[in-house]
């Protein structure tokens, strides 16, 4: 879920826009003719307020647009707390029918028992038919208190939303949508347009299933329809491939996760220390078991932060250094 933030400083205007990825924070920055882009990986305990605050210093970034971004986690904090404030309120809700809830099951428990108990004297099986009758009544009693605690806590507006929200998803069922044809790019937007409106906490990988290929049922509604060809994601980096490329991203996603684990343990990039590609060293990994196996695809770590890459870079000439 991306979040934007502008600010007016005389002639010149200030944008930042950030993106809350579950592994790095997608960060763009303008002002005036100047126009920073960077993905801050999230490898170490601290929060996402204190990454930003490094970009922040070294790039100047102005003290108002540092302020807006401080009172947008306030914010969230906030808005956390009343989340917890309504937890406390069910809470108490909770406790104040614990009387409720634990006469109904005595009283359940305690009907079992007399109707197994007089079984039981009738028929001359004692104790068969009377525990039967407990753990009936410890049954019957949980149902009830159950069936009680939905009624009671959920509101008469709950009700009407959760109605809603069933009746949204049989329309969504219902719904058939075309085979259509589509490009990589088509779907890489329709998966940023996906993203964008994810709630908090809730990331792209969702769209990503078992054998990295991409759940077109949730992105049909974006695309128009359901892609004729597979495609596939890396859960690591979100990268793209097609379906020649469908090995890559799992080679990738294992790589990734080796990777960002060396880099949290060493402090330093598993590369070879005058390798102008940066490619990924394996016999590290392997020495220091982040690996299990080499892979057959080389990947390159690039300058976001620890990301890699299949691609592999172009050397810098001469004229580029």
């Amino acid at each position: 879920m991306k979040h934007k933030f502008t600010k007016y400083l005389g002639r010149v205007t200030e944008n930042l826009e950030l993106g809350f990825e579950e592994k790095w924070i997608y960060v763009h920055y303008t002002k005036g003719s100047i126009e920073k882009t960077a993905c801050l990986l999230k490898n170490e305990n601290k929060s996402e307020q204190q990454y930003l605050e490094v970009f922040f210093t070294e790039n100047n970034v102005s003290e108002e647009m540092k302020k807006e971004v401080r009172k947008f986690f306030k914010n969230e904090r906030t808005h956390n707390d009343a989340h917890w404030n309504e937890f406390s309120t069910f809470l108490m809700k909770a406790l104040s029918l614990n009387m409720v809830f634990g006469i109904t099951i005595a009283l359940c428990v305690y009907a079992g028992y007399k109707a197994g108990a007089l079984l039981d004297s009738q028929y001359d099986i004692y104790p068969t038919l009377t525990l039967i009758g407990i753990f009936s009544g410890i049954g019957i009693g949980g149902v009830t208190v159950y069936s009680m605690v939905q009624r009671y806590f959920k509101s008469p507006k709950q009700k009407w939303k959760d109605r809603e929200q069933s009746a949204n998803l049989e329309q969504i069922e219902v719904r058939e949508y075309p085979v259509i044809d589509v490009t990589i790019e088509d779907v890489r937007k329709a998966v940023r347009t996906f993203s964008d409106k994810l709630p908090k906490g809730v990331y792209r990988t969702i769209l990503v299933l078992d054998d990295n290929s991409i759940d077109y049922q949730q992105l049909a509604p974006m695309l128009g329809g359901i892609p004729a060809k597979k495609f596939y994601m890396s859960k690591e980096t979100y990268d793209l491939f097609e379906e020649s490329e469908k090995q890559i991203p799992i080679e990738m996603d294992i790589v990734q996760k080796a990777v960002d684990q060396y880099v949290k343990e060493r402090k330093e990039y598993p590369i070879l220390k005058y390798d102008p590609l940066r490619r990924v060293n394996y016999y590290q990994l392997l020495q220091e078991h982040f690996l299990k196996t080499a892979p057959e695809i080389q990947f390159y770590i690039t300058d976001l932060d620890g990301l890699i890459t299949h691609i592999k870079p172009q050397k810098k000439t001469s004229s580029q250094s």
